[in-house]
């Protein structure tokens, strides 16, 4: 059996390239999973039962694992593979706003992370979309709404989703080569 993360090499394309058409699984797992908290979407082809329960006992303490169809591995791995980055990236800026306001960078940093960590698992947890989680910590007329409402003014989610749609792009661009 061969197991690939090649980003945007379809399992036809890695068997054509291995010269057989033996068992593939293609997974995209993402960083987190060094900490055991990933998330690897996986799709197969001539692969037993046995041999995926098997997969995915080795790869559970990488973190959760959620076999999808091979036609959404690309989006979804533009969205966990990808994103990693990007929420780096915002809990780098969370914590530059509170430097600016005069907490020690280390400080700003963990309360950033953990702020991240904790919000994540209660939209897992609870199963509440995250809309309405939001709505929850929104007091009328509050510090909070203030602070959605110039998020949205400058336009996050839309340049949020752009992101994805580009690193999707990109991965079907570099899966015709």
């Amino acid at each position: 059996m061969l197991c690939s993360m090649a980003a945007g090499l379809s399992i036809a394309r890695i068997q054509e390239m291995a010269g057989e058409d033996f068992p593939v699984i293609r997974i995209m797992p993402n960083t987190p999973a060094s900490v055991g908290e990933g998330m690897i979407q996986y799709c197969s082809s001539n692969v037993t039962a046995e041999e995926e329960q098997e997969f995915c006992r080795l790869m559970a303490k990488a973190g959760r694992l959620d076999p999808v169809p091979e036609s959404l591995m690309d989006a979804a791995s533009c969205v966990s593979g990808c994103g990693p980055a990007w929420v780096y990236q915002f809990i780098e800026a969370l914590a530059d706003g509170g430097v600016a306001c005069g907490l020690p960078r280390a400080k700003a940093q963990e309360y950033a992370a953990q702020t991240l960590l904790g919000s994540a698992r209660l939209v897992l947890e609870s199963g509440m979309h995250p809309g309405a989680l939001k709505d929850a910590v929104c007091s009328p007329g509050g510090s909070t709404i203030q602070g959605v409402r110039v998020l949205e003014e400058k336009g996050l989610r839309g340049a949020v989703m752009d992101a994805v749609i580009a690193a999707y792009n990109k991965t079907k661009e570099m899966g015709k080569g």
